[in-house]
């Protein structure tokens, strides 16, 4: 029963990084990891939760508005520390963006998680893009 209950809980926790994100609330962001966390992303290493939300703040502060969706979750346990795979779409928007408002992101999350005494908390997440699509200047800052 633990493992199941241990499955939701990272699920919910992948789709509660989602919204934080999207609602650009960090310290919701920054409860989503470990303090020494890191990201690998298509465009670099961050080391720490610092880094991270630095990053995210930055990327998104630029927009309109933002979705990311996230699905098809997959949750391997092994005691305290797990690994999970979801995929995502991020949308954004900027309103007039010359060339168009919108920009599309999909790809794959995959984390590697501890538990804590807070719950289950990202050490490591990997980001791969799978495709692209819309004004990529959108994004641009």
């Amino acid at each position: 029963m633990r493992a199941l209950h241990d499955r939701v809980e990272i699920a919910d926790r992948i789709a509660q990084l989602a919204h934080a994100q999207d609602d650009q609330d960090w310290e919701a962001v920054a409860a989503a990891f470990v303090a020494d966390a890191v990201y690998l992303y298509p465009g670099g290493t961050l080391e720490g939760v610092d880094e991270i939300i630095e990053r995210t703040r930055n990327a998104l502060k630029v927009l309109d508005a933002s979705q990311h969706l996230v699905g098809s979750i997959t949750v391997s346990m092994d005691g305290d520390t797990a690994s999970s795979r979801a995929y995502f779409q991020g949308q954004h928007l900027r309103a007039g963006t010359p060339g168009g408002d919108l920009y599309a992101i999909a790809g794959t999350y995959s984390d590697r998680w501890v538990r804590t005494a807070e719950g289950w908390r990202i050490e490591m997440r990997t980001q791969t893009y799978e495709w692209r699509s819309g004004n990529r200047d959108v994004v641009a800052r």
